[in-house]
């Protein structure tokens, strides 16, 4: 359960990190601090830091020892290093401050010195190396338990690699601990291996809506990570497996798991299954666990609910309010299309707060709102404009979708500032998007139309439903039900319009106003140039 699982979280003390130099595992491959040194590894500790490694960014809670060095500890959680990287550089959000190396994200313009760059890769490794190890530790226990945990820790290193695969391509490959330097893999060769892998682990997983506590994988989490590669398996090898891609999605479809009765409840500080009320459990394949009290960190909700707020809107549950995610006009769009131009002094577009906004749009997952209270008139309403490097304030219509708030009134959060709301990560209505474009791209339907697919998703959120869809429609609504939602990047890629010259701009797209087209080479991103230096195994990605 949730409280049980958080309270491990909290009071971690591995022996066995005593075998990790703190901070960065260079290049996968690892060896004692100290050769003379023999532990006996505890194990249970080691099963609950891998888990842990999605919520948290070190040892000491949200911040001291962290497990990535020269990289800010908050900043280096796996869920935010992903969104970074995959929603900065791309169409539906823009993050207005200038912190180290966005810029370059944001413009396209990174090389592989950038240090979000690094940091991603760096969680990334680090994640795998302790999968690694735990693997290697256990590999001639056969008891029942055992086996169980070890196809979730193989499961966890896919998700990793699979993350690998996605954002950088040919990487360091390995599956054992070792002192030596991995080898490099190429982008088809992971590609099979991740799909084999998969595909060979999922039996010893838990039965799909049956798992084993709540915060840890079933079934259902391989046939999606299975679908969504699948799904993209024409970008990773250039040869494409559609009806993979919808069989995969259809095996989560037909799950025990079911759509949240409401789309806000996927976002709530209650959307676990301690809530009598909020029905989001039942939806979410993957929870990244987090809690006020015992899993505090700078790079999860907080992260989410914190930077999409502040001051002068209405209440959000924590008191963090960093104001520096706002939404793109092409975000905004996608709910109301055709808008004019809105700016702050003729109010030329319709003006409210998330209750207006969802009505205007006709879809509950329009929840934005566009203006705020501010100085010391609180009848003074300020409509906020487009993203704009310099503007700070009034830049971009605020996001309203993660919050704090509680649908079960006999459940309060545990803490004024840290939030409870878990990170849906993985959840039930990918799966219908997923099958859907695999049909829409010519797979065989599984009793099941696109159509179909997609208005179970438009009728939860009470959005008209369609007669017909397109491929461009599964675009538009892959952007509708997971903005903000660390996906983005990658759905631009397999729809050909992130890099190249596609035709496709979206405001600041390239690091100018109008948007301009950067080269191809730039739907990967370089492997860090420190591990390019330090690894002679290893060729740098085109382009760089």
């Amino acid at each position: 359960m949730k409280f049980n699982l958080k309270n491990y979280f909290s009071s971690i003390l591995l022996a066995c990190l005593l075998f990790f130099a703190n901070g960065c595992i260079n290049d996968l491959n690892v060896e004692s601090i100290d050769p003379n040194y023999e532990s006996e590894v505890n194990l249970d500790a080691l099963f609950l830091k891998i888990y842990a490694t999605l919520a948290l960014t070190g040892q000491e809670g949200p911040d001291g020892n962290g497990d990535i060095a020269d990289f800010d500890e908050g900043t280096s959680s796996f869920f935010r290093t992903i969104f970074s990287m995959n929603e900065f550089c791309a169409d539906m959000i823009y993050w207005i401050w200038p912190d180290v190396g966005v810029d370059d994200i944001r413009s396209a313009s990174w090389t592989a010195s950038n240090s979000l760059i690094k940091g991603l890769y760096s969680r990334l490794t680090f994640n795998i190396t302790l999968c690694n190890f735990y693997l290697s530790e256990t590999e001639n226990l056969t008891d029942n338990s055992t086996l169980s945990k070890r196809a979730e820790v193989r499961f966890l290193r896919a998700l990793n690699y699979y993350y690998l695969l996605d954002m950088f391509g040919n990487v360091p490959f390995l599956t054992v601990v070792s002192k030596e330097k991995p080898e490099q893999i190429k982008r088809p060769d992971l590609y099979a291996w991740l799909v084999e892998e998969l595909i060979d682990l999922e039996p010893g997983l838990a039965d799909a809506g049956n798992r084993i506590s709540y915060y840890r994988v079933d079934k259902a989490a391989a046939w999606l990570l299975l679908s969504r590669i699948y799904l993209n398996a024409e970008v990773y090898t250039g040869k494409e497996d559609y009806n993979n891609a919808a069989l995969y999605a259809k095996k989560v479809i037909d799950s025990p798991y079911q759509l949240a009765s409401k789309y806000s409840y996927l976002f709530m500080g209650d959307n676990n299954i301690l809530s009598a009320l909020n029905d989001a459990h039942n939806e979410i394949i993957l929870p990244i666990a987090q809690d006020g009290l015992f899993t505090r960190s700078w790079g999860g909700s907080m992260f989410l609910i914190a930077a999409t707020h502040t001051e002068g809107m209405s209440p959000w549950g924590i008191t963090e309010s960093w104001k520096c995610i706002r939404s793109r006009y092409e975000l905004v769009e996608l709910f109301f299309p055709y808008a004019p131009e809105y700016d702050n002094i003729n109010n030329a577009f319709i003006k409210g707060e998330e209750a207006e906004m969802i009505a205007a749009a006709k879809d509950d997952r329009a929840m934005f709102c566009n203006y705020r209270e501010y100085g010391t008139n609180n009848s003074i309403k300020c409509l906020l404009r487009r993203p704009h490097p310099s503007d700070a304030i009034l830049s971009g219509w605020l996001i309203t979708k993660f919050t704090n708030h509680f649908v079960d009134p006999n459940r309060k959060p545990t803490d004024s500032m840290w939030p409870d709301m878990d990170i849906p990560f993985m959840r039930k209505a990918e799966a219908y998007l997923n099958y859907a474009e695999a049909v829409v791209r010519g797979a065989t339907p599984l009793g099941m139309s696109d159509v179909e697919a997609i208005n179970d998703l438009r009728k939860r959120a009470n959005a008209t439903e369609l007669t017909s869809v397109t491929i461009d429609d599964i675009l538009k609504e892959r952007g509708r039900e997971f903005f903000c939602e660390g996906y983005r990047r990658s759905d631009l890629i397999r729809f050909d319009k992130f890099g190249g010259n596609t035709g496709y701009y979206w405001e600041w797209k390239g690091g100018v106003s109008g948007g301009i087209h950067f080269d191809k080479f730039r739907n990967l991103y370089p492997l860090p140039q420190s591990e390019i230096i330090g690894n002679t195994n290893l060729e740098q990605n085109e382009g760089y």
